[in-house]
This record gives structure tokens, sequence and C-alpha cells, in this order.
């Protein structure tokens, strides 16, 4: 039987406790005491014992009640600590302070194949080849995180030490008692990468649009979402190509895995390559101790959607095509295989058809991409939602900057739906922010929004807001010959004003003769990502 004394906080009240006990001959198998509890667990007493021993313990003074209980608070915490070990994904693993395993949770025994009686008891080194007990110990367990192999499995281990004994030296010297062992699958941090990046979890009600063109494209792309297999998506540059991959990802099977994106025209082979795949320990010079898990690996599970997948290399296509095919990968400088379930969601606003046929684009990729397709239309084919977009993006940017909401006039209305938009929802977003960003008073009127267009606020969208810093927002149209640019950008309000029109006017006749921003860039003699970056910011090749 359990039981709980509660009394006063007197010397002498415990050991009172104990001589009534004794005297009563009984035997203990557990007693705890903390500030005015005494918690004691007696096998040999009977529950008609009980009445008797609690009338003799109170007689003791400053006992006030005794009850009986179903756990001393020892067991119950070590109830809730295994049921929170046991609750966790991942493989978590106690040892103490010679490495020796104390205590693994049901995913260590699961992954190792062995029971926590096996394991207790048994060396660390028995389980884990990967790092060894020397650097544990003297380390006293803050190793940095690095990439081991459970179980045949590779996973990033994080290390916590555990409390530390008092050996009369400074307390930084201290030893601690043991180590706890975490045991983190690539997957579990793309879920956590996910939450962190994703908070909106956007869905086809939240992209606005209820015109004809975009009602029946919402509605194709919820049928398609259902289906697990590759989707294309195709679209003219602003469109909206990432909220619907983001969309189609939560209405998947796949919603509560990971959803990853990567540009492939934003970073040259060689990185796009180890973000893609990952690579090995020791693949390069700068490479991170133990290697690193690329986005396939992280998004095992769940969604990998790759934003302008025409801008890939031949070299990268044909990975690409092998993890389509078989489901596997090496990572840069690795020799093992590495297995992963993952729907490969692309996009692009290029003619990858056209570009398969002369050779530019991996025909058997492309038809390994495009066994689901849908296409966006342009913001010119959906003109009855431009109203409620532009309320959309005017009521969020004044909340950005901290201001009323502006109407939008009659006019102001009419010169939007009146406006081209070649950079499409994109652009049109861009305008607003710098119209609203910069305007006086309360009213959003066409002068304004004509001013905001042509790029007279332009120095204003890419300090203001860092999510607008990609968008390919037409500026002012460039002149048509050199002299007519040089005397623009003197006549430029101010010097970065003349620079960009400058810059943008050379990329501009530039581009044809070198029509990549790999080219580009080698023609100009800077790094491919600049260029991207700039290609991007003028509109110029998309």
């Amino acid at each position: 039987m359990r039981f709980e004394i509660r009394g006063e906080n007197r010397l002498g009240i415990t050991r009172d406790v104990v001589n009534v006990l004794t005297d009563q001959g009984l035997d203990l198998r557990t007693f705890e005491v903390t500030t005015h509890y005494i918690y004691a667990d007696i096998p040999a007493i009977r529950p008609e014992r009980f009445p008797l021993l609690s009338h003799a313990l109170k007689r003791i003074p400053g006992i006030s009640d005794i009850r009986e209980i179903d756990r001393l608070p020892t067991e119950r915490r070590r109830a809730h600590l295994h049921a929170t070990l046991a609750a966790l994904g991942d493989p978590v693993i106690a040892v103490d302070a010679s490495g020796q395993i104390a205590q693994a949770n049901p995913a260590a025994q699961t992954i190792t194949g062995l029971s926590e009686k096996d394991l207790r008891d048994r060396d660390i080194s028995f389980i884990l080849n990967d790092t060894s007990i020397e650097d544990l110990r003297h380390s006293k367990f803050h190793l940095p995180e690095r990439e081991v192999t459970l179980g045949g499995q590779t996973y990033l281990l994080q290390v916590e030490p555990i409390g530390h004994v008092d050996d009369g030296s400074d307390a930084d010297d201290a030893s601690p008692w043991g180590g706890v062992m975490v045991f983190h699958r690539a997957a579990r941090l793309g879920r956590v990468i996910t939450a962190l990046q994703d908070r909106s979890h956007t869905e086809f009600d939240d992209i606005i649009g209820e015109s004809r063109a975009m009602t029946r494209v919402k509605s194709q792309a919820k049928r398609l979402a259902a289906i697990d297999a590759p989707l294309l998506i195709l679209g003219e540059t602003g469109t909206g190509k990432e909220l619907f991959a983001r969309a189609s990802h939560r209405a998947s099977t796949r919603f509560d895995q990971p959803f990853l994106a990567l540009n492939c025209a934003a970073m040259p082979e060689g990185l796009a390559e180890s973000e893609l795949f990952g690579y090995a320990a020791g693949a390069f010079t700068s490479a991170r101790r133990g290697g690193k898990p690329g986005l396939l690996e992280l998004a095992d599970g769940g969604t990998l959607f790759l934003d302008e997948i025409g801008e890939l290399t031949p070299y990268l296509q044909a990975k690409l095509l092998r993890v389509l095919q078989e489901g596997r990968f090496r990572r840069v400088g690795g020799t093992d295989e590495i297995g992963v379930d993952v729907r490969i969601i692309s996009a692009t606003n290029r003619d990858l058809e056209a570009m398969s046929h002369d050779g530019t684009f991996r025909e058997d990729l492309y038809f390994r991409l495009n066994v689901l397709g849908i296409t966006l239309p342009p913001l010119r084919d959906r003109i009855e939602d431009i109203n409620d977009l532009a309320q959309f993006f005017i009521d969020r940017t004044a909340q950005q900057t901290e201001r009323a909401t502006p109407h939008l006039a009659q006019d102001a209305l009419a010169w939007l739906t009146q406006h081209t938009w070649p950079g499409n929802v994109r652009e049109l977003e861009n305008t607003l922010f710098r119209a609203v960003a910069l305007l006086d008073g309360n009213t959003l009127t066409a002068r304004d929004l004509s001013d905001a267009a042509t790029g007279t606020a332009q120095h204003t969208s890419e300090s203001a807001n860092t999510n607008l810093s990609d968008a390919n927002t037409p500026v002012a149209t460039p002149p048509h010959h050199p002299t007519d640019i040089i005397t623009d950008a003197l006549a430029a309000p101010d010097f970065a004003t003349g620079m960009t029109m400058i810059e943008r006017e050379m990329l501009t006749r530039l581009y044809p003769d070198y029509p990549s921003s790999r080219k580009l860039a080698e023609r100009l003699g800077v790094s491919h990502t600049s260029i991207a970056n700039k290609l991007r910011k003028y509109g110029i090749g998309s």
C-alpha cells in the first residue's frame, strides 16, 4: 500500500514517523520526504489495518492528514517520462557518464531491433559506430550536431548533457551525469522547416479569384492534387505558380508531411546540386562534418516544389530523372544509395515541350514531370479578379506600413483594369505596394498608380518589403539608343535611379547574344546568382 502523510515542516517529524512504522513491525519498500509531505510504500499493510496505522501516525505532533495514493511522486514522474519518450517518433537514448546505455525509448528499440532490457548497460558503441564514446566524454556531452548512422539509417545526432556532479572543482569543469542522445530523421527536420516557412497553410479557397478562368483552373487543380503523381504547373511569370503548388500539397494525401521548394534558376549548378541532393562527409573542403541532407531527404514522404524547372542544367536533369524513375540517388561525393518517397511538383514559364524538341531539355524528363499538368491564366485573362486582388494588396500593405487603409478611387480601378500587366499578379502587387507606401492622402488615384508603375518610386520597393525582392516588375521601357539611356540616366532624380536605368539597358542589350543567366554572368565576369536576380528584377528573358 502507498500512502501520503501531510504535516508540519519541523525538525524530527520524519524520525517520529519512522519510529511509529518500526513499532508496528512494518517493512518499508520506498520512503520519500519533501516539505510538508512524507510518502511511503509498505506492501505488508492490508486495507483493514490502514485505519489503525493512520490513527497511530496522527498522534504524532504536527501530522494533519494521511491518505492512500496510487503512486509515489517518483513513480508518477517516471511514468510521465516514459510516456513522453514513447510519444516521440525520434530515437532517444540516455547514457551515463561512462557511456553505458541507461534508457532507450520505443523508437530507438525499433530502429536497433533490440529491447530496452537488451540495450541497457551496454556501451553506446555497441549500436553506434559513427561517433566514439571518447568524443562524448571529452566534450562532456557537448558535441556539435553531426550525421550518424543508426540501424542502417542516417540521422542528425543531437547530444545534451544531463546535470553534473560537484567534484569540488569549478562549476565550468564539473562532470555531467551523462547525456541524452536524440536522433533526428531528415524528414522530421523537413516538417519543422515547413512549419516555420509556411504558416499560412495556403489552400485553394485562399487563392483570390472568382473569374471563370480561375474557377476552372482551381477546380482542375483540386482534382489533380489528390492524385499522387508528378504535377507540372505552367504559366507566365507572376501568375501564382508557387501558391498553386502549396495548395496542391495541402489538398494531397501528403498534407501533413514536408513541403520544400527550390528555385532552379537562383543558384549555380554546384550549389543547386548540393541543395537538392545533399553532400557526403568530406565531399569538398568547406563541407560540414558528417555531411548534409539535401531537400530530397528533407522532403521524404512529402512534396518538393521545383520552380523554374526549365533552367535546370543537363547534368541535374539527368540526376533528377533517376529520382523520378527509381526513387533513389547519391549525395554529392557519396557512394551510398538513398531511397526517398517524394512527390515532385514543378513549374516554369517556358515552353518545355518545345525545349524537349530542340534538345535544351530532356524529353524523357519532360514526360516524367508532365504526368499531370495545369496552366495558370495571365491576369489579362481574368480582369474580373483585379478588384478583389487590389483590395487585398492594399489592405496588406496598409498593415505592413502601419497606416490607415486608403480608398481606391474609381479612376484608379479603371486604370488597373485597363493596364496590360505583363508581370501579372506579382506586378500588380508591387505596383500597389509602392503606391500605398508613398501615398500622402487617403485616396489612391490613377495618377498614384501610374507613377508607381513607371518606376518613379522604384527605390522604395526593395527596402520596404523583402518578400517582393524577386518580383519581375516591369519598370520604364528602356530607350532604344545608347545616347537616350545616358541622357535619361543623367536626368534621373538621383544617382541610384540613373545607375539602375543604365544597368537595365545593358542587360537588355546583351541578353539576346547571351540568352541565359549563366552565359551572361560569364560574359560580364560576375556571379551567376547576381545576374539571375537582376534578370528577374527587370523582367528580362521571362
